[in-house]
């Protein structure tokens, strides 16, 4: 049964009947100020909301460009016309949405593309802007864009800048990769008449090698400097 309250309890005024008399008093007294702080928000939300659905519209529009090229490479392009038409694509995609995931995931694939054609200033300018972007970060993509970049200058006979890039792919986040990083130090050191890093490296490329034919083809290299 609810205790009975006193009449000094029933004479004293009610906590929240109290506070909503001083929230009206306020009210009253900054009557401009009040409708004004209430505009602001619902405005700022009006704001977010604008914001939040437009940015959802630009990325998915920015991923469905994407996954168009992302279905042509699926394809297995073998001529530079199908190179470049998916090059236009890319391209298009980072003109229009710049700040979107699928644009910085596109500097990666117009390497890729630069690099098969032969075209390995553009292929080094687009691995680059990957490399600067905060996706590089993710596992194993960054070893991939600074290995590529490797390749690159190695295609150039840049061996120096070659050495450089593998050499940094190789301190990135390179699980699973480790064997083709030490594989691609130690090609370099041997291009540079290097034997005596060249086999160190092939040595710890065969200590992480798991593909039979890769563990035959390092232990011949192995062999051939020793």
């Amino acid at each position: 049964m609810a205790a009975k309250l006193s009449k000094k309890e029933l004479k004293q005024p009610d906590a929240f009947q109290s506070s909503i008399e001083i929230i009206q008093d306020y009210i009253a007294e900054n009557e401009k100020r009040f409708y004004a702080i209430v505009a602001a928000i619902v405005v700022a939300t009006f704001i977010a909301f604008g914001i939040f659905m437009y940015w959802s519209h630009y990325q998915a529009s920015a991923s469905e460009m994407y996954a168009k090229a992302e279905r042509n490479l699926a394809q297995n392009i073998v001529t530079p016309d199908d190179a470049m038409r998916n090059i236009k694509i890319y391209q298009e995609l980072i003109d229009k949405y710049p700040h979107s995931w699928s644009a910085r995931m596109a500097h990666y694939h117009l390497g890729n593309l630069y690099y098969n054609l032969g075209d390995y200033d553009k292929a080094i300018a687009d691995y680059n802007k990957f490399v600067s972007s905060r996706i590089s970060a993710h596992a194993g993509i960054k070893f991939l864009a600074l290995t590529s970049l490797g390749y690159c200058y190695e295609a150039k006979k840049d061996y120096k800048s070659a050495l450089e890039y593998y050499e940094k792919a190789q301190k990135s986040d390179n699980t699973g990769f480790e064997s083709i990083g030490y594989r691609n130090i130690g090609r370099v050191y041997e291009l540079q008449n290097d034997r005596k890093n060249a086999l160190e490296n092939y040595k710890k490329a065969l200590d992480k090698a798991t593909d039979p034919a890769m563990v035959s083809f390092i232990k011949y290299k192995i062999s051939s400097l020793s």
